[in-house]
């Protein structure tokens, strides 16, 4: 008996190329561009590193030493931890507050004492209060310092779900919020947090810039616009805003959302999509998992499919394009 023919939909479709086939594929990554570049290249792709971005340390962070001082004297209700880097910064800039004064003849060994004493007490009054954590690396931070009493938001990690989870801790009326920034103020956040009652305090502790040199940048726009790669990563909203703010200066927004739609337009996760949209670019795709090697690895796995159903080959070597050719 021969077995039945499926429906054409329950038809397996043909396996999409397991890598990015030697394409190019433009990251604006900074921090981790070598690890970015890295999963590239074993995903068999061309890592163009544009960075987007730069950490800039706010001098004397008179708002960082405020919330220690709040925070000891329990006039805090709830701290939100957004990053794992700015966690550890706000430990650095605000320990210092709560060291006590030191003589002017103190010793080194003195001095290192004071500073572990900061630390420690800044832990203690973390300890204290209640604690929500943005995802996996700012609860890592604080298991650095001992703390190990927090809530961690859940995937994608955005400011819908960090919303959700301090709700329901309970009724937020009067409840004074303090919120460690990330780079730029999550104004969203703030104004649901404002909505439900709280009393919110931001807390910035680095804020992003321009690169110094932002050559490599100026580069990886023009080659997007060109059609010289095909393929784009973008894992922040700042990246995304950062990338069209130099492309305006070049007089390239056009050609660069052209060239964007013409190729793969991966997104880290739901933020990162917004400002794509915000800007008129449509993302392909997001990874289940709102990570970076997630996003290597579904990126490499769709771009073959996606480039040939906007029938492009993208910036694949002739060689890959060949085959391609002969195998249809």
């Amino acid at each position: 008996m021969s077995t039945p023919t499926p429906p054409l939909n329950d038809r397996p479709s043909p396996p999409a190329s397991p890598d990015f086939a030697g394409r190019r594929v433009v990251t604006f990554e900074s921090r981790r561009a070598a690890e970015m570049a890295s999963l590239i290249q074993r995903h068999g792709g061309v890592p163009v590193t544009a960075p987007a971005l730069r950490e800039v340390t706010i001098e004397r962070n008179e708002r960082a030493l405020d919330f220690a001082r709040r925070l000891t004297r329990a006039e805090l209700d709830l701290v939100i931890l957004l990053t794992g880097v700015g966690t550890r910064a706000l430990v650095a800039e605000a320990a210092p507050a709560l060291e006590p004064a030191q003589d002017e003849g103190a010793t080194s060994d003195q001095d290192g004492q004071s500073g572990a004493r900061g630390v420690s007490l800044l832990a203690a009054a973390l300890s204290s209060v209640q604690l929500v954590v943005r995802g996996p690396k700012p609860a890592s931070a604080l298991r650095e310092l001992g703390v190990t009493r927090f809530v961690t938001v859940p995937e994608p990690n955005t400011w819908r779900e960090i919303l959700e989870v301090v709700r329901g801790l309970g009724d937020l009326s009067g409840k004074r919020i303090a919120v460690q920034e990330h780079g730029a103020p999550s104004h969203e956040l703030y104004a649901g947090l404002e909505a439900a009652g709280a009393r919110v305090t931001p807390v910035p502790v680095y804020r992003w810039a321009l690169p110094e040199d932002t050559a490599a940048l100026r580069q990886g726009l023009r080659l997007l616009a060109d059609g010289g790669a095909a393929i784009t990563l973008f894992t922040s909203r700042a990246q995304v805003e950062h990338a069209l703010l130099v492309a305006a200066e070049e007089g390239l927004v056009d050609r660069l959302r052209a060239g964007l739609a013409r190729g793969v337009v991966a997104s880290i996760g739901p933020v990162c999509s917004e400002a794509l949209r915000a800007e008129g670019i449509e993302p392909d795709f997001e990874p289940e998992h709102p990570k970076m090697g997630h996003l290597v690895k579904a990126a490499a796995a769709r771009s073959g499919e996606i480039l040939a159903r906007k029938g492009s080959q993208g910036d694949a070597p002739a060689s890959a394009q060949s085959s391609s050719s002969s195998s249809s």
